[in-house]
């Protein structure tokens, strides 16, 4: 069987009887795509599912280690084979799974380098809030860092997601699962102030005025158009190396700031893994190893004999 025919038999496996998410769908239909072009490149187009032994597969790993993959990035991509591979047997379209012979990699959590509450209460103060520009920045780091959600979950949101006026919004996250986000402080009292500016509510940003805008997006890059996840990334590199001399700045650098500082300040370890949407409280644990270090200084600081 050509690989092309069986990945997308695979992919309407996911689709229609697993029930998976379009964006699980398109994620192992992508890998395998990466797959099935590498061992195209190196067999040429008669190549079949049949040919994609342990070798080739270690090959094609080998070329997105190569690329720079993160460790996250390859678990995916194996995961990815493995469960298309086991599909394949399971329906006979392949006589072994080559993956069998695939050694079982570890997940390798990086403790992720963390912005202090000093240097992000600098940071807000850069953008020019005389601008619309400026305070539209301001409201974005003012939220990433006060609500800790995703840059894509933020994108997504529409001014009808703040109306009514509450003290949850509600997001969707990854596997399109939907959690409440406490949103308040700065965070809202910054975006109410860029979108009293960007559509120029006189009499300020009231619920009643808002319910009008509700299809609008949340925050745009000139008014109208929805803001690209790029733009955003320069908005968060620019202003976080601004006060911090760190590699990689990103929206998710403000994500670790804001699960690290309510743990180094007393929020409670699952309470932190509901705010992030995690699915296993391993995954937020790799910020009490930051929170840890934080609590050595306070002790070598504090304690008399230390």
């Amino acid at each position: 069987m050509k690989i092309d025919t069986a990945i997308e038999k695979f992919r309407e496996h996911l689709a229609h009887e697993r029930e998976a998410s379009p964006r699980t769908v398109a994620a192992y239909s992508s890998d395998l795509a990466q797959l099935s072009a590498h061992v195209h490149d190196r067999r040429g187009e008669s190549a079949s599912l049949s040919d994609i032994d342990i070798r080739e597969i270690r090959s094609y790993l080998g070329e997105q280690l190569n690329k720079g993959l993160s460790s996250r990035s390859m678990m995916r991509k194996i995961s990815s084979i493995r469960t298309f591979f086991r599909y394949a047997t399971a329906r006979n379209l392949v006589n072994q799974d080559p993956t069998l012979f695939l050694a079982q990699q570890i997940k390798r959590h990086s403790i992720p380098t963390i912005v202090s509450e000093e240097r992000i209460q600098r940071m807000m103060e850069l953008p020019d809030t005389e601008t619309l520009k400026g305070l539209r920045d301001r409201a974005i780091l003012e939220f990433l860092y006060g609500t800790g959600v995703r840059l894509s979950e933020m994108l997504s949101l529409d001014v009808g997601h703040f109306v009514p006026f509450a003290e949850t919004i509600r997001v969707v996250g990854k596997g399109d699962k939907e959690r409440p986000v406490p949103f308040g402080g700065m965070a809202r009292e910054s975006l109410f102030d860029y979108w009293r500016i960007r559509f120029g509510l006189a009499g300020g940003a009231t619920e009643s005025r808002l319910a009008v805008l509700r299809k609008e997006p949340a925050f745009s890059s000139d008014g109208k158009r929805r803001i690209s996840a790029r733009t955003v990334q320069r908005i968060a590199e620019k202003y976080i190396e601004g006060v911090a001399s760190i590699s990689a700045a990103s929206p998710h650098t403000l994500r670790h700031a804001f699960a690290t500082h309510l743990l180094d300040n007393g929020a409670d370890l699952r309470a932190v893994q509901e705010l992030l949407g995690h699915e296993s409280l391993s995954t937020t644990q790799i910020y009490t190893h930051v929170s840890v270090e934080h609590l050595k200084k306070v002790y070598k600081k504090a304690h008399p004999r230390s």
